[in-house]
């Protein structure tokens, strides 16, 4: 008995301190692996790549305000949307090639953040998320009405052809790094320890002299712009959008599920909601059909119910993973 006792702490000091060094494997063969994906694999597994890729981005944007901030964001895809819209606008009407365009999709995006940041991050709690749910919703049937169908077509939506796979690939590549980069630089500044700061305790952040409606209103409309150029890179991948697809409630909801898995306010856990689930949602779809979104609904019952906090922070608490905020 004592031996096997022994034996069997052994097992967990050799498992605790192999954690970080295979997960960092794990990650570095992956980027490895897309970077020169469309060299070595056919136009399928591109895709799915693509795909893993993109919900990695949704992820990490939506983490880098929701998840260090501690206001959930329900009205999330309303950026993507706008992104969507904004880029196709461009390429179709004013006949803009596909990277500008993809910028010019972040930056509406980052407007309409800018536009209602102030007021709207005023409001807590869970009248926040209501506010911006309804805000989603308010903007795809605004995007349909008669108003607007001079530029978006109302609900006949608009195609596009522009841009081949390798490019949309290689865009959603460099833009998952840029995110991922730019959130490990945003953990250790000064910026994400007061965003962190208003998550644990918004009051005292604002009595230590944080600036607490500035810090929430930059890191809001950073992770508008990161969705915006997402959404257009993905309309163009998707070749035609319409309201119902633009503003589809399930870009707010993946996005959330995939950072919660992974780990809220983390770096890592973005890439790693984002690519398991992702590809657990391909094999389920394939093999079960609509069924995926039941598979989806018990692994979020399971992350309630034993992992609240994520992946990456139970690894960190269980001392797995170093607790630094990098990671």
């Amino acid at each position: 008995m004592r031996w096997a006792v022994i034996g069997r702490n052994q097992a967990v000091v050799v498992l605790k301190h192999a954690v970080l060094p295979v997960g960092a494997a794990m990650l570095i063969a992956y980027a490895i692996l897309a970077s020169i994906a469309p060299l070595v694999v056919n136009a399928s597994w591109v895709s799915l790549l693509y795909l893993t890729l993109y919900f990695i981005c949704l992820a990490a944007a939506w983490n880098f305000f929701s998840g260090f901030s501690g206001y959930i964001n329900f009205g999330f895809v309303v950026f993507i949307g706008i992104g969507m819209y904004a880029s196709v606008i461009c390429i179709v009407d004013f006949k803009m090639s596909v990277i500008p365009a993809y910028l010019i999709g972040g930056v509406a995006s980052g407007l309409f953040a800018t536009l209602i940041g102030y007021p709207i991050l005023r409001i807590r709690g869970a009248y926040f998320s209501i506010a911006m749910l309804a805000i989603a919703e308010g903007a795809r049937v605004l995007v349909a009405t008669e108003y607007l169908e001079p530029f978006t077509r109302g609900g006949s939506g608009i195609a596009v052809l522009a841009g081949g796979l390798d490019v949309q690939y290689y865009a959603m590549l460099v833009l998952a790094a840029v995110i991922v980069t730019s959130s490990m630089v945003f953990a250790r500044s000064r910026l994400g320890l007061s965003l962190i700061a208003v998550r644990e305790d918004e009051a005292a952040a604002d009595g230590m002299g944080v600036n607490t409606t500035a810090v929430k209103v930059l890191a809001f409309i950073i992770s508008g712009f990161f969705a915006g150029v997402a959404g257009g890179i993905h309309a163009t991948f998707v070749h035609y959008i319409e309201p119902f697809a633009a503003f589809d409630v399930k870009y707010t909801m993946l996005p959330i599920i995939m950072a919660i898995f992974g780990g809220l306010g983390t770096v890592v856990g973005p890439i790693i909601g984002g690519l398991i689930l992702e590809l657990i949602s391909d094999y389920a779809w394939l093999n079960l059909g609509r069924m995926n979104v039941t598979i989806f609904g018990l692994i979020l019952i399971c992350l309630i119910l034993w992992m609240p906090d994520g992946v990456v922070v139970r690894l960190k608490e269980m001392g797995m993973l170093p607790k630094v905020r990098v990671i």
